[in-house]
């Protein structure tokens, strides 16, 4: 297999996502339940908010790696098969004279 480093890397950011999500997360209720009142609200909707974006975009770009590192290994199946496919073309048309 190659770029195994890649692999690694969107397995980090799988769990970064997680780990950022539920930190920010978790950072905005304590900072809204903190300040009390109206901010109770406001850090509840930022919590909420900026947890699940960071979660998605870390997330996302992590699923990314994958797409293109399935890309790349159908990319090389493909380029073998039809490699086979040319040399057996050729190896019929050999004995085919």
């Amino acid at each position: 297999m190659k770029y195994k480093n890649f692999r690694t890397i969107a397995r980090v950011f799988g769990i970064l996502a997680w780990l950022v999500g539920i930190v920010v997360f978790v950072m905005g209720l304590a900072t809204g339940i903190a300040g009390g009142g109206f901010s109770v609200v406001l850090g509840i909707i930022i919590g909420v908010v900026g947890g699940f974006l960071s979660f998605v975009s870390l997330y996302a770009f992590s699923q990314f790696i994958y797409v293109l590192l399935d890309i790349e290994r159908n990319t090389r199946r493909t380029v073998r098969a039809l490699l086979e496919e040319v040399e057996t073309e050729e190896v019929q048309t050999e004995e085919g004279e």
